[in-house]
């Protein structure tokens, strides 16, 4: 059974993952800055006998500092980007804009879902990404992450303290009564009726040009884990990507 390892090295965090056939296992994540400080962190477990290695970057210095390290690596390196992005079609005008997590996702959902589709990514970043089956890759919607929103709030304001958003926050009162759980909870109910919005509004537009119900996927590694009706949870789908993209590649 072919081995496959995967990486995708993200603004805040990065995951690998060997494939054995189709099956994901031995997931490690460390966070990026670990990995800049001390490639040493994931370069002692990227292993020749675990097979080549697909990998996306979002993080320049992150990618340098891997690269540096598998200098010795014997087996097959694979990079996914916007130049590099197996059978995805992209009708975007600035494919280079697009991120390689972005496009890895594309390609996992082209290749595995009924289309038109579109991927919500939550990460630093909060993305959606749409795909369709003669388009490929359209375009897509930017927002801060749960934690940027409020990074913002201390960045911006004098008072307001520096919050990280925890994994899990029991909300009693639609309201809080302390500065803490304020800010906490104008996260964790207010997001989700922000992206509840967003998904009304594409879904609107859509389903009105292809005449179908639009699938809509969940990823990412934020703490705060969307549960939205009607969604596919895909946890590892860049990872699936990355996969599917380097068995395209051979």
């Amino acid at each position: 059974m072919s081995q496959i390892q995967c990486l995708d090295i993200g603004n805040t965090s990065t995951k690998l993952g060997i494939f054995q056939g189709e099956k994901l296992s031995d997931i490690i994540v460390v966070e990026t800055t670990k990995l800049i400080k001390d490639p040493n962190s994931i370069l002692s477990k990227i292993k020749e006998e675990n097979g080549p290695l697909s990998y996306c970057s979002v993080v320049p210095k992150a990618e340098d500092s891997l690269l540096n390290g598998l200098t010795n690596f014997a087996g097959c390196i694979h990079s996914v980007s916007s130049d590099s992005r197996a059978n995805l079609p992209v009708s975007y005008p600035t494919p280079n804009e697009i991120g390689a997590d972005r496009i890895a996702n594309a390609i996992a959902v082209f290749n595995t879902l009924t289309l038109p589709a579109v991927v919500i990514d939550q990460g630093t970043a909060t993305t959606f990404d749409i795909v369709t089956p003669n388009s490929g890759y359209e375009g897509g919607v930017i927002l801060p992450g749960p934690q940027g929103f409020l990074d913002y709030l201390s960045h911006a304001t004098a008072l307001l303290p520096h919050i990280s958003l925890p994994k899990s926050f029991v909300i009693s009162s639609s309201y809080g009564k302390s500065t803490k759980d304020a800010m906490l909870i104008g996260v964790f109910l207010g997001y989700n009726q922000m992206i509840q919005g967003m998904i009304e509004k594409l879904n609107f537009e859509l389903s009105e040009r292809f005449n179908q119900r639009i699938k809509f996927v969940i990823t990412g590694g934020s703490p705060l884990k969307l549960d939205l009706d009607g969604c596919i949870q895909r946890e590892n789908l860049t990872l699936e990507g990355l996969k599917i993209a380097f068995e395209f590649n051979l």
